[in-house]
């Protein structure tokens, strides 16, 4: 494995492997403990508002002491939060557990920066797009390892399996991982952080994509929260089944990003398919609370995956190339921040719809969704024309 981008793909990989085993036990367990539905929102919200405070962190650092050692402590910090789930008995500690697995979290900001750092504009979209095919086969072996995991081997195997994993994780980074040589040759470019805020939050593209991120995140954190309990409910699923969903999640999300989105970008450009993503995700959450069945609610559910996985790369493609190389970090970090903030909200007030009407969260992120297609008619220029700021 001598690709800087094969060992980073591998790297995300079992990063993400770890967050999915975590993604179909985390509400029933937590429910288990004895939390209400608000409460499963906040649990779930801990950890985005550590990736909300520390992707912006870890983008800044990695802009100035390199994508490297930021990526390795942010996979050893993982490993300390999911050992600390495995004994999490009381939500205290299974909130602790979040809150230090979300800061480890952040640091997927800097795996992008690093895939920015080294490869060109026109490849950007396909090289990002292993981002999302890291995510993609995360969900395709992580939820089912985790169902399986919660079934025979009880919550201490649910969090030691995915702390080992991130052990091993860490080894590979630090033995294969190298610092990019592009990110070597940026020193004298660099911005303070504040100039980096600013001149992403004022740049007429960038500016609304992370707009955009927000209200998209927040939109798919209200199902994602809401699912388990909702297919729990309605359809007496457990965490094996759920799990096996979002492997299906998974396989979609893979096959398209990890090798499809490249030609598709060089037919239709990133902005066309940010939109066909856009209307085929708004599609499937308004039809899913009106599934009549299991096998109906899957066909939704994949209707939404393709939509996600066209959705992710284009706007993160989008996005770093409206930034200048000296920060990369900084800009796709305030990114994350954005996505951070929605899941810090959207699961609170996903599980208050849910317990007002269990449609509810559903409707609302189709609402969302479609406002995310209004707001892309407007003049956005192509991939071709983003300039930087």
């Amino acid at each position: 494995m001598k690709s800087p981008l094969a060992i980073l793909f591998f790297t995300v990989l079992l990063d993400l492997v770890g967050f999915g085993i975590i993604l179909p036990v985390l509400p029933l367990y937590a429910k288990s403990l004895g939390a209400s539905e608000l409460e499963i929102g906040a649990i779930a919200a801990s950890f985005s508002l550590m990736t909300l405070l520390w992707s912006p962190l870890l983008g800044r650092w990695s802009d100035r002491i390199g994508r490297r050692p930021v990526l390795i402590a942010g996979i050893l910090i993982n490993a300390i939060g999911y050992a600390v789930f495995a004994h999490a008995s009381t939500l205290a500690l299974l909130i602790v557990s979040r809150m230090l697995n979300g800061i480890g979290a952040s640091n997927i900001s800097v795996a992008q920066a690093y895939i920015a750092d080294t490869t060109a504009d026109s490849d950007r979209a396909r090289s990002l797009g292993l981002i999302g095919a890291a995510f993609g086969l995360g969900f395709i072996i992580g939820p089912v390892l985790g169902g399986f995991l919660k079934a025979h081997g009880g919550i201490v195997a649910v969090g030691y399996v995915p702390a080992a994993l991130s052990l091993l994780n860490a080894l590979i980074a630090f033995a294969r991982l190298r610092e990019p040589v592009r990110h070597h040759a940026d020193h004298g470019q660099r911005r303070s952080l504040l100039q980096s805020l600013h001149a992403a939050v004022g740049h007429p593209v960038r500016g609304r994509l992370v707009l955009f991120s927000f209200a998209y995140w927040f939109a798919f954190v209200m199902m994602q929260i809401t699912f388990v309990l909702f297919a729990n409910e309605r359809f007496g699923w457990r965490e094996d089944a759920i799990g096996g969903l979002f492997a299906f999640i998974g396989i979609i999300g893979a096959a398209i990003q990890g090798g499809a989105i490249g030609p598709l970008v060089r037919r239709f450009g990133e902005k066309t398919l940010l939109a066909l993503g856009s209307s085929a995700f708004a599609v499937g959450m308004l039809l899913l609370p009106l599934a009549p069945s299991a096998a109906v609610l899957v066909v939704i559910i994949g209707v939404m995956a393709v939509g996600s996985a066209l959705v992710n790369p284009t706007m993160n493609a989008l996005l770093s190339r409206s930034a200048d190389a000296a920060s990369q970090g900084s800009v796709l970090g305030l990114s994350q921040s954005a996505a951070s903030l929605a899941r810090i909200t959207g699961p609170i007030i996903g599980m208050s719809l849910y317990g007002l009407r269990h449609e509810a969260p559903y409707v609302a992120a189709g609402i969302i969704g479609i406002a995310c297609l209004v707001g892309l008619v407007l003049p956005l220029p192509v991939a071709g024309s983003v300039q930087s700021n």
